[in-house]
């Protein structure tokens, strides 16, 4: 089978300012806009977009977030789509379409990896501490599942209304059973990483 690159995704709807980075160019992100494989969406603080995928799948960039698009193609016939994008700060949420493949959509950061079998989840990528948790991915599925596997090799299946956390490995056992704990796990979501966007009435 031979994969070709597409304009795989379009801006729909954007509110403040966005940037796109292509190569050594940089223009704004505005509606109508056409990603491609190899670009960077980034967003300044309190600017947010919607981003609509071939297959009707969706994704909203939030506030203060950076997103790679690190693969974005479509087979010659057009029956599935090759989708990965890197997460390196911030956050997303994306809604998978009735065409979606889920095997070829994977989510990355850089303590973790998330597979998608379903179709409404969240993703935000924290640089600081919350709560009793250190910076890490933090993941939630609204409907649907999905997977977190993280840098140690642990994985955790995570169901609707369920909060996962992938972090570092531990260096230092927790508590006094002095058991560390996997680098990839269930928690209860932290005051605040979840927040929803002005935009996701544009989300169906």
């Amino acid at each position: 089978m031979t994969w070709i690159s597409v304009h795989a995704a379009e801006v729909v709807a954007v509110n403040g300012s966005l940037k796109v980075q292509r190569g050594f160019s940089t223009f704004a992100m505005q509606a109508g806009v056409q990603l491609v494989e190899g670009d960077e969406a980034n967003s300044s603080r309190g600017a947010e977009a919607v981003i609509r995928f071939d297959d009707g799948a969706q994704m909203a960039l939030r506030s203060d977030s950076l997103v790679q698009f690190k693969s974005l193609q479509a087979d010659s016939s057009r029956a599935g789509q090759r989708l990965t994008l890197r997460i390196v700060k911030g956050g997303l949420r994306y809604i998978s379409g009735k065409a979606t493949v889920r095997e070829k959509v994977l989510f990355q950061t850089s303590t973790g990896e998330i597979g998608i079998r379903g179709t409404d989840i969240e993703i935000v990528v924290t640089e600081e501490s919350r709560q009793e948790e250190p910076n890490g991915t933090y993941l939630k599925v609204n409907n649907g599942a999905a997977t977190l596997k993280s840098v140690d090799g642990s994985v955790v299946e995570v169901d609707p209304g369920e909060v996962a956390f992938g972090g570092e490995p531990e260096l230092v056992p927790r508590g006094a059973g002095g058991m560390r704990r996997p680098a990839a796990r269930k928690v209860k979501a932290p005051v605040g990483v979840f927040q929803p966007g002005m935009l996701d009435k544009f989300m169906q």
